[in-house]
């Protein structure tokens, strides 16, 4: 009996309408990007730009489906695009440029599901990571398994999505991985153990602690180390993502005894270290941070003191400083412009940037949204030309 091939999921005429109505939307994005009132974007400096929380922003406005944006080429490449149009089209004023990049995503988390953890999305948008992993009962580094790059948890989800958006997306936009390993030590360990008991830990079962994070952050060391291998790639400055950098859930002298020996570890393999997030307060931290010499962006987030960020950091040192989404979405055009010229008078003699938390729209209806970020962008450009 002869072999039934599997019918090719693009040839459908579903699928022949959505990479029909993709073309049209890529020449859209084209337009944009050729035109006139794209080649001013992103010139001045300081750099000014707001953010979108993401993928709730759109379910909100669109009622998009979740599951399915992170399941199905077609649909997460079309939706994608129409995202990067509604914010073109609906933000004169943004600074941020329309380009020709296509992030292949499937979420911020990725790197949670390569040490074991489960990971789903609801249909609001919502993020939800498993926290009853083996490790959060028991103590024991046994119970974790090496990362194998093409294996471990999403990982071949990983890399057959990035195939499917290429083949979607067929050179006509530079698609770029944003499935990364890009969570430091610090996150993971946290959610593995959980908050409680990695407090106890330290105190309990210290060389446990640091174990857990020399594992986490060698496994990290060799996912990149496959990953550049894979795609041909030589490593680079690379990029961490650690929430809980935040005091005084976590003290200084926890960050520099356990925590910062891995980054100093990042910093040797990659060459470097770029930038480091966290949405916590990391001014404690500061001078801890300036250990890594590579370092040449310090952020600055809503919860971080400007002025002891002002002190503590050096002026060739970068600053990106954040907005917290309530300056953007409940304030007043007077208290915008007086908290830009706070930061643009505190600044004087600095290279920063600004940028916002993601902005979600929680106002009475979509267009309240969009006429208060356009104000904001309004402002922005009368303070800094």
């Amino acid at each position: 009996m002869p072999t039934v091939l599997p019918e090719d999921p693009f040839s459908t005429r579903q699928a022949q309408e959505s990479l029909g109505r993709i073309s049209e939307l890529i020449e859209q994005v084209k337009t944009a990007h050729t035109s006139p009132q794209n080649l001013g974007r992103g010139q001045r400096q300081p750099q000014v730009t707001f953010g979108i929380e993401e993928p709730m922003t759109w379910v909100r406005l669109w009622n998009l489906d979740t599951p399915r944006y992170y399941a199905d080429p077609l649909y997460y490449v079309e939706m994608t695009l129409r995202q990067k149009l509604w914010r073109w089209e609906n933000f004169p004023e943004d600074h941020a440029p329309m380009t020709l990049d296509l992030p292949a995503s499937l979420s911020m988390y990725p790197e949670y599901t390569f040490l074991g953890m489960g990971l789903h999305f609801s249909a609001e948008g919502i993020p939800t990571i498993q926290n009853d992993h083996p490790m959060t009962r028991t103590p024991d580094l046994s119970l974790l398994q090496p990362v194998d790059f093409k294996t471990s948890g999403w990982m071949p989800r990983v890399l057959r999505w990035w195939d499917d958006i290429h083949r979607v997306v067929a050179g006509r936009l530079n698609v770029t991985n944003a499935m990364i390993w890009w969570r430091g030590a610090l996150d993971l360990a946290m959610q593995m153990r959980s908050y409680e008991r990695l407090v106890e830990d330290v105190a309990e079962r210290p060389q446990f602690v640091h174990d857990l994070f020399d594992f986490i952050t060698e496994q990290r060391c060799r996912w990149w180390e496959a990953y550049s291998a894979h795609f041909g790639l030589k490593l680079e400055p690379t990029n961490i993502g650690d929430d809980w950098l935040n005091v005084p859930f976590i003290s200084p002298n926890f960050f520099r005894d356990f925590v910062l020996p891995g980054y100093l570890t990042l910093e040797a393999f990659h060459g470097g270290i770029n930038s480091i997030h966290s949405c916590g307060n990391q001014a404690p931290l500061q001078r801890y941070l300036l250990e890594i010499k590579s370092l040449p962006n310090f952020e600055v987030s809503p919860w971080t003191s400007l002025e002891k960020s002002l002190i503590n950091i050096p002026p060739d040192k970068r600053l990106m400083i954040g907005l917290h989404p309530n300056d953007v979405l409940f304030s007043a055009p007077d208290q915008m412009e007086a908290r830009l010229n706070g930061i643009k008078a505190a600044c004087v003699g600095r290279r920063y940037d600004i940028g916002t938390s993601g902005l979600t729209p929680i106002l009475e209806t979509q267009q309240a949204f969009i006429w208060q970020v356009n104000t904001w962008t309004g402002v922005v450009k009368r303070v800094f030309g």
